[in-house]
This record gives structure tokens, C-alpha cells and sequence, in this order.
């Protein structure tokens, strides 16, 4: 589900103009072999990588509705990458659920119904810890306008942050988790817990595009300088402790 790091170590900063596109697809349902439509990604530039999207370190296209594929007869749903993936072992405890709790007469229709209906799903299959990290990001991403249901996501993926720091990865993939257990601490109101994470950010070592070793990874120093910024507004903004408010 989540983009290499490697990927977003290369296509920073490079402007390409094109919109992102889609084109009308099927996929095949694993548990039924019926053919389901989907959409299959025909264009997209790496200007992906820095709309709001990127605050949350999820990009496009799992932020789009076109990227989940939901069988609207049985409610097998998946993101479209592993849709056909569904391994064996998992078939039969997941199709005897849909089974008792999908509505056929009722599918879901937003896009978040459709995310939520993806949690329930998921929550069947043995995902790993990065997959529930990504897709909890995602989901305090979507729901970025009703904050209280977007902090209930970041609360889950703060321990799954803090779990992948403590196997001790190295280059964009430390820049990562640091970037973001910095942001999320900034959410929850520890402005001090998140300083002493995006501190870290500037110092950590990465290759470039030609293998060089290099510090100061320009994506995330950017992300680091604009959320300090933020910072900085929203303390501002506080009522002063003795005004009475």
C-alpha cells in the first residue's frame, strides 16, 4: 500500500504538469472469480507529492475514491493494488462475515462510508503494522475537517510511529516516522514533544539520487519549517493566562 520511500526520495521537487487521470477497469473478485469495475491510473505527476496530502505522508492515488474497488454484490472491498491479492487462508472466515453483516441494498456511497466499510474488511486480514500506519494516517487525512474524528486516528497511529522508530530505520525511512511523530505530538498539543522530533530531522543521514550520503533532506526540513511555522501561529493566538479566558 505505501509508496517506497526510495520513490519519494527521487521525484522530490520535480514539476510535471499533468492532472492525474483515470480509466475505467475491472478487477476480479478472489472470493467469487466475478469481474468487479474498478478505475486503473492512466496519468499522474510528482506534483503529488506536495499537495496538503503530504502532511500526513499519504499521497495520492489512496487518497482518492477511485482507488478502492468494492464488489457491490458481496461488499469484498479492497484498495485497488491488492484487491486480487486475497490470500486463501483468509477467504472463508471473511466471506462467511460479509455474508452476515453486508447489505446489498445498501452499499456504501461517500467516500469515507467506503473507508470506513475498508476498516471493517481489513480488520479481518492479517495486515501488518505499516498498512494499519498508513491507512490511520490516511484516515486522520480524510477526515481532517471534523478534528475530533481525526485525532481518534492519529492517537492509533502514534504507537505504530513509535513502534517503527524503535526498530531503528535508517535514511528517508527514519525521516519519516521522526517527521511524523513530530506533526502528530503538534496535533495532540505537545508542542515540546514535537520540537524534540523535528530537531531530529535536519540531522539525519540519507543517500541521494546518486547514492551520495547527505543530511538535511529538503522535503522534510520543508515540511519541519512549515509546521514550526504553524506552531508559532497557534501559540500566538492563545489567549494570554491573564486575560481571563
Amino acid at each position: 500500500m505505501k509508496r517506497s520511500a526510495i520513490v519519494l526520495t527521487v521525484l522530490l521537487l520535480r514539476g510535471v504538469t499533468l492532472a492525474t487521470t483515470w480509466v475505467p477497469s475491472e478487477k476480479t473478485d478472489p472470493m467469487t472469480g466475478e469481474k468487479v469495475p474498478s478505475q486503473e491510473i492512466m496519468s499522474y505527476g510528482t506534483y503529488i507529492y506536495h499537495w496538503p496530502s503530504k502532511y500526513d505522508l499519504v499521497f495520492w492515488p489512496f487518497t482518492d475514491e477511485n482507488c478502492i474497488c468494492l464488489n457491490p454484490k458481496t461488499g469484498y472491498a479492497a484498495f485497488n493494488n491488492d484487491f486480487e491479492e486475497l490470500p486463501d487462508a483468509e477467504k472463508q472466515g471473511l466471506a462467511l462475515w460479509l455474508k452476515e453483516n453486508y447489505k446489498a441494498d445498501n452499499p456504501p456511497k461517500s467516500h469515507e462510508e467506503k473507508l470506513a466499510w475498508l476498516e471493517k474488511v481489513y480488520g479481518l486480514r492479517k495486515m501488518n503494522d505499516p498498512f494499519w500506519c498508513y491507512f490511520y494516517r490516511l484516515m486522520a487525512y480524510i477526515h481532517s475537517k471534523d478534528k475530533e474524528t481525526s485525532l481518534a486516528y492519529v492517537r492509533k497511529a502514534v504507537p505504530l510511529l513509535e513502534k517503527g522508530l524503535a526498530s531503528n530505520p535508517e535514511g528517508v525511512a527514519k525521516l519519516e516516522v521522526l517527521y511524523l511523530l513530530g506533526e502528530y505530538h503538534r496535533r495532540l498539543g505537545d508542542c515540546k514533544k514535537a520540537q524534540e522530533f523535528f530537531a531530529q530531522v535536519e540531522d539525519v543521514k540519507y543517500k541521494d539520487e546518486e547514492g551520495k550520503e547527505q543530511t538535511g533532506h529538503p522535503y522534510f526540513v520543508e515540511l519541519v519549517k512549515d509546521r514550526q511555522i504553524l506552531m508559532t501561529e497557534e501559540s500566538s493566538n492563545k489567549p494570554d493566562a491573564g486575560d481571563g479566558k
